[in-house]
């Protein structure tokens, strides 16, 4: 079954990929006034992952450019967030209202606290917050590991591409992390794990959602940790890549299936996917990230500032 819903009033959701200009708020256009300015906020949302209880990232610095020149913003202290409770269409902020100059931007860069052998989750007291050194993975079991972000302490986690600032405007953007694209575990890398950038930046002004139910057969098969897959029009439904970059046709963003209980006290299964652009999509369940249902995936059409509903 496919669906559409407007947002609710409280719904944070956004789009316009890096790639693309960046949908602005009201204002005049960027270049009327070299002084002119526009007002940026910035959070950090996920694509959530299994077997971790903490996924926490340490933010330190924002940098964008602008032709020759760059804005830094300090982040003292640094902002330490647990992606993992900020999933689907919730975002932590990172920075809020920034003046910035009105004009183009080519990119984005994230500065983080996340070095290869380095100290991160020193100090964590096993609570719910992120109080431990540095950038870290909490998993299940209890283990503790540095998160490691190739040229993460040089580049930090730069969005390439293209955004503008409008004059006067204001401009609310949220860098997506998809975990199950994005953290692994290779050989000879203990004790660290590797965070390998799978970010996209979009604009809250305009995008899509996409939710679903999952009959309670598919989610509670055994075995089964439960996923919902999102790929390009026309992507057959894949395994996530295990290179160092990543694959063309692996998902665009992928959500945990979780329980919830109804108003007549029994177990549904549910799935949120926020900040997608607008466009066509293939949405799939899975089980392992092997096999898939449908095998050729789902159409699911997302249209800007509405719900897609796609159950499986």
């Amino acid at each position: 079954m496919t669906a559409r819903s407007k947002f609710g009033g409280g719904a944070i959701i956004g789009a316009c990929l890096v790639t693309l200009s960046a949908c602005g708020g009201s204002g005049s256009p960027p270049g009327v006034a070299t002084d002119a300015t526009g007002i940026v906020s910035l959070s950090v949302s996920d694509g959530p992952v299994h077997d971790a209880t903490k996924v926490c990232v340490s933010f330190d610095e924002i940098e964008f450019k602008q032709g020759e020149e760059s804005t830094v913003i300090t982040l003292d202290p640094a902002e330490s967030v647990n992606l993992l409770d900020f999933q689907g269409m919730n975002a932590a902020p990172i920075l809020v209202n920034q003046e910035l100059a009105a004009g183009e931007y080519q990119w984005v860069r994230l500065g983080v606290d996340a070095v290869r052998g380095s100290n991160g989750g020193n100090g964590d007291s096993g609570g719910a917050g992120c109080d431990g050194e540095a950038s870290y993975v909490v998993m299940e079991d209890g283990g503790v590991y540095n998160l490691y972000i190739p040229s993460g302490a040089q580049s930090g986690l730069k969005l390439v591409g293209g955004f503008t600032v409008i004059a006067d405007g204001i401009a609310n953007f949220t860098a997506e992390i998809d975990l199950q694209k994005s953290l692994k575990a290779p050989p000879g890398l203990a004790p660290d794990m590797m965070l390998r950038p799978t970010i996209r930046l979009v604009n809250n002004d305009e995008a899509g959602a996409l939710t679903g139910q999952v009959a309670n057969e598919l989610a509670t098969a055994e075995s089964c940790e439960p996923s919902v897959y999102v790929f390009a029009d026309g992507v057959t439904p894949n395994p996530i890549g295990n290179g160092d970059e990543p694959d063309p046709d692996d998902p665009v963003a992928t959500a945990l299936v979780e329980d919830r209980i109804n108003d007549e006290g029994g177990t549904e299964f549910h799935y949120t996917v926020g900040f997608l652009e607008p466009g066509d999509y293939e949405a799939a369940f899975t089980c392992d990230g092997e096999n898939f249902e449908p095998e050729a995936g789902k159409p699911a059409a997302i249209v800007a500032k509405e719900v897609t509903i796609v159950d499986f």
